[in-house]
């Protein structure tokens, strides 16, 4: 790996061998002040007693007679500061270089080292479509295993299906003693008109005993893996999850297998743990009280958890609680049990890689389990029961730091679309969501509605495109406008949905992004000569170095990113490196300048269409060659 990094190693280098044991190094804003600085010199002062000045002018000299490669000239600046400015005539070429060759690979790092990572995200109950609130969980998800995959670790992507209990007893009680159709109406997706009904009998169940008590027949009958209403659940379970399937793969998300957790019951995986936990006398019965009949997990060890009491795993009926489930899938996760699940290939993903689920009757095994750790991508109100589980990992003797909680904040409706719902506001600026209340925003009509927006600019722009094409544009440009609005703010920031801000195509959004990476296609196709990144111009204009070094940091932004797992690092990066490039393109001309600037220019622009593929690529931003 050539470019920026080598020019920090050799100021790292330069001030170790100066005397300095732990070198610190910072990109300065402001390109007066070097392309790197130092403030070593302020460490070395506080034990000297000297001034910091005075320290960095010492280490100057001692620097002096080195013969530098990346490094053109060292400054010192007060109050102590040692300024490193880059010889960028050099690093232009190993940038330029790599990048032309390396295309959407650009940036590309081996930290992973090959490990194993399971990362679960979606994991919607089946019952319902996709809203926006689950979409923001798919993106992250999506990106979180696309990231890990560019930094070299082997990434599996499980999607957990809660196919029992009461959720979907409520939707069985629709089709069995309500009267619903199993078949929607005619242009209502199978997920949406389940997600409608589920709303409708929720209301209907609150005011009538009798429901509740068919209900929790019904719930308690999934449990019976020979009983009608089992198999009747599992033919409703796959008509759903196709669909949810559908909308995740418009999305751009994939996934290697999809675990039931009616099959986590199935093949026992809860036993081992409970045996394990009743050896190490971390779980209790309860003879008396509230609680009488119970096993709990003792948490009055936990320094946060034990102040809301223990938790409750098996029921006094002998059914495993949702905790239980999960910590026994967790313990599967990484590798802590002598079982495993049977797999069947239930479909293909866009990419054309296979789709297991776990199946009781399956005849495939595979290797899904076991990971080196795992990170489960789970909203914020679940924080409590993954705790729970990380704790319970720790007293099965697992490493804690293996299991990932990935929090994220909800996503609740402004006003303005809560309005459109009938949903009363009052005081407050937005409302949450909710499925069962019925208050949602669904992602296909979402995607529709910002698709349609784009197809109708397309075809003022564009009215010699075919039909075809215009769709195709369309698509993508709804897919990335969905898609960064989700994933540009801090996981912990509660994002307010607006159907007009995220439909915007305009400012800071991904069909911005797209367009920079339209804007560079046109001007290679445009050129009558080909890229040539060796014949580097004696000075190279401030734009010109400014694209350069943004190029040049991508691998140091997914090394940020990844020991992070943050996201919102790559989004910045696209934005930025969009921007620059707009910047560059008005002041820079390419097709226009001199033969010798042309063709350094140009290899500019493809270094920018490398770094651009590579880095969207991980937020899941599709990119076209026209818009």
């Amino acid at each position: 790996m050539n470019g920026l990094k080598q020019f920090v190693d050799e100021v790292r280098d330069l001030l170790k061998k100066s005397g300095v044991e732990e070198p610190k190094t910072v990109f300065p804003k402001d390109p007066r002040f070097g392309d790197l600085s130092s403030p070593s010199a302020f460490d070395i002062a506080k034990k000297t007693g000297n001034p910091p000045v005075q320290e960095a002018r010492a280490l100057a000299a001692r620097m002096s007679g080195e013969k530098l490669r990346y490094v053109e000239k060292i400054e010192v600046a007060d109050p102590g500061y040692l300024n490193f400015y880059a010889n960028w005539k050099t690093l232009a070429v190993e940038i330029l270089s790599e990048a032309v060759e390396r295309g959407p690979r650009y940036g590309e790092i081996d930290i992973g080292k090959g490990r194993y990572v399971l990362v679960e995200h979606t994991s919607v109950n089946p019952n319902k479509a996709l809203h926006i609130g689950h979409a923001r969980n798919v993106c992250l998800g999506d990106s979180i295993a696309r990231l890990l995959t560019k930094t070299s670790h082997k990434v599996a992507v499980a999607n957990y299906i809660d196919d029992s209990g009461v959720q979907m007893a409520e939707i069985l009680l629709a089709f069995t003693h309500l009267g619903y159709s199993i078949n929607p109406p005619e242009g209502e997706k199978f997920d949406q008109y389940c997600g409608r009904i589920y709303a409708e009998v929720s209301k209907k169940i609150e005011s009538n005993p009798e429901l509740e008590n068919l209900k929790r027949k019904i719930a308690a009958d999934l449990e019976n893996y020979e009983s009608q209403v089992y198999r009747f659940n599992a033919e409703v379970v796959d008509r759903v999850l196709r669909e949810q399937l559908k909308t995740c793969w418009r999305l751009g998300a994939r996934y290697d297998v999809l675990n039931k957790e009616s099959d986590v019951l199935f093949f026992d995986l809860w036993d081992d743990v409970f045996k394990s936990l009743r050896e190490e006398n971390a779980v209790y019965f309860v003879d008396s009280g509230p609680k009488k009949g119970c096993w709990m997990f003792d948490l009055r060890g936990h320094p946060k958890l034990s102040k809301e009491g223990d938790e409750v795993l098996v029921k006094s009926d002998g059914s495993t609680t949702y905790v239980a489930r999960d910590l026994g899938y967790a313990a599967w996760k990484l590798g802590l049990l002598n079982r495993d699940f049977k797999y069947r290939m239930f479909g293909v993903n866009p990419d054309n890689t296979p789709v297991y689920i776990t199946d009781r009757k399956g005849h495939e095994t595979k290797q899904f389990g076991s990971a080196s750790y795992t990170i489960n991508v789970v909203d914020v109100r679940q924080r409590r029961p993954q705790e729970i589980v990380r704790y319970a990992l720790e007293k099965l003797g697992a490493d804690p730091s293996r299991y990932i909680h990935y929090a994220y904040e909800v996503v609740s409706l402004s006003r303005a679309d809560a309005e459109k719902l009938n949903v009363p506001v009052e005081e407050a600026s937005f409302v949450h969501m909710s499925g069962r209340g019925g208050i949602y925003v669904n992602v296909d009509p979402l995607l529709d509605y910002i698709k349609a927006k784009a197809i109708e600019g397309a075809r003022q722009r564009h009215p010699d495109w075919s039909s075809e094409k215009t769709e195709y544009v369309g698509e993508q440009i709804a897919v990335a406008a969905l898609r960064y609005f989700l994933v540009r703010a801090d996981p912990d920031k509660m994002i307010v949905f607006d159907s007009s801000e995220a439909a915007d195509i305009e400012g800071d959004t991904g069909p911005y992004i797209m367009y920079a990476y339209a804007r560079a296609t046109r001007i290679l196709e445009k050129s009558d000569t080909s890229p040539d990144p060796r014949r580097t111009p004696e000075k190279l204009e401030a734009q010109e170095i400014e694209l350069l070094r943004k190029i040049s940091i991508l691998p140091m932004v997914y090394e940020e990113a990844v020991k992070t797992l943050s996201v919102k690092r790559v989004v910045t990066y696209l934005r930025e490196l969009a921007f620059v490039f707009n910047d560059f393109y008005e002041t820079c001309p390419v097709l226009s300048a001199a033969d010798d600037t042309k063709v350094f220019r140009l290899a500019m622009v493809e270094a920018f269409r490398s770094a651009m593929s590579s880095a969207a690529q991980v937020v899941g931003i599709p990119l076209v060659e026209e818009m």
